[in-house]
């Protein structure tokens, strides 16, 4: 059962709905990540998307993180003005680091809502490093979104063939939240090539290598 109370009342208030969870650093929230969440609203028939700030990827060096909150604040920035995006820190509120944990905590603590785990094609190559992956795939539905150079990857990597049977086709989209894991479905849409080391060493964000 969850304990913390914030966490309990966000998932009341997504009960009976569909929400697509988006996991990342965050680091900073670029237009990528935008595009792939109303891109997410509008092929999954999802209710409303969560943006899943990690306190700290297991997978990424903590020495060009910026801090949480600050990662935090550029998506709160980047989602305003988009009602059905939600930036949430529900890890801190669990306690969880890694994502199988997450999302079986999120399914176990809301049985009554839909959740889809929400990833760029980018993640899907490496997917089979990631803690209890094969967990992921067994405990919640899957959308990829193509990201430009990764498809090919992506789709011939150790993860997608392990559940080559369990891909739906991309027009079947819209029943993804309806249906029961393992179930997962590649959307080959372009989507904007920006990557968020590309912003942290721009003009625009401060140079965290020092």
């Amino acid at each position: 059962m969850i304990q913390n109370p914030k966490a309990r009342r966000l998932l009341a208030s997504v009960r009976g709905r569909t929400v697509a969870v988006m996991g990342g650093s965050f680091n900073p929230a670029h237009r990528g990540h935008l595009d792939i969440a109303l891109l997410a609203l509008q092929k999954l028939g999802a209710d409303e998307v969560w943006w899943m700030v990690s306190p700290q990827n297991p997978l990424k060096t903590a020495d060009d993180m910026a801090p949480f909150e600050e990662r935090r604040a550029s998506a709160v920035r980047l989602a305003r003005g988009h009602p059905r995006i939600r930036v949430t820190e529900i890890e801190v509120l669990l306690g969880t680091r890694y994502t199988a944990d997450t999302l079986s905590t999120l399914v176990s603590g809301a049985p009554f809502t839909r959740f889809i785990w929400v990833m760029g094609a980018d993640n899907l190559v490496g997917f089979h490093r990631w803690a209890e992956w094969k967990q992921i795939f067994n405990s919640v539905v899957i959308a990829v979104f193509d990201r430009p150079t990764y498809s090919l990857r992506a789709l011939s990597g150790p993860a997608a063939r392990r559940f080559a049977k369990a891909r739906i086709r991309q027009r079947a989209g819209e029943s993804l939240g309806k249906r029961r894991a393992p179930a997962w479905v590649f959307f080959h849409t372009p989507l904007n090539p920006l990557s968020a080391t590309s912003i942290r060493y721009g003009s625009d964000w401060p140079d965290r290598r020092r």
